[in-house]
């Protein structure tokens, strides 16, 4: 039986708690605090029927002199698309296809703020979308993409881990 979506998690901490899970579990590049080497999301949560989350970038994330690398910004857009299915959809899924768009340049000196929500599901399958939101609050970068559900091994294994989700 599915949770409503005031019985699931409601950020991060409760799907990778800290302190619990065995080493190797909280390395994700995008949102892990335990990969030395990653982007760590902060502040990933659910507010209503969204995702956000905070991007602090580094200046080893530059691109061109004063700006976030592209693909960069692409994995911190699909960390918060993976994370609309999981809060929202409770949905264990990958992404199979993203469309992303570069609105403005996007600075690597200042926190940005990511949103992501759900736009509908159908089978298990997830199409959601993510933006980037610059420090004067426009624009920089947005996503859609169809996220689906996890291998079934794959699943298992994340279950075994993090626990169900719906």
């Amino acid at each position: 039986m599915a949770r409503s979506l005031d019985e699931r998690a409601g950020g991060k901490d409760e799907v990778l708690p800290p302190g619990v899970l065995p080493p190797g579990a909280r390395q994700c590049f995008a949102c892990g605090d335990d990969n030395p080497i990653g982007m760590h999301l902060e502040g990933i949560r659910r507010e209503g029927d969204e995702v956000r989350a905070t991007l602090r970038p580094r200046p080893e994330y530059q691109s061109y002199p004063g700006m976030l690398h592209g693909g960069l910004a692409a994995t911190a857009l699909d960390e918060v698309m993976g994370y609309a299915a999981i809060l929202l959809a409770g949905i264990w899924s990958a992404t199979a296809t993203m469309e992303l768009r570069f609105r403005a340049p996007v600075p690597y000196d200042a926190a940005l703020e990511l949103v992501a929500g759900i736009a509908g599901t159908r089978s298990r399958r997830v199409r959601a979308w993510a933006r980037l939101h610059l420090p004067d609050g426009s624009v920089g970068a947005e996503s859609t993409g169809l996220l689906v559900p996890l291998p079934p091994e794959t699943a298992a294994r994340a279950r075994q881990l993090y626990g169900p989700l719906a």
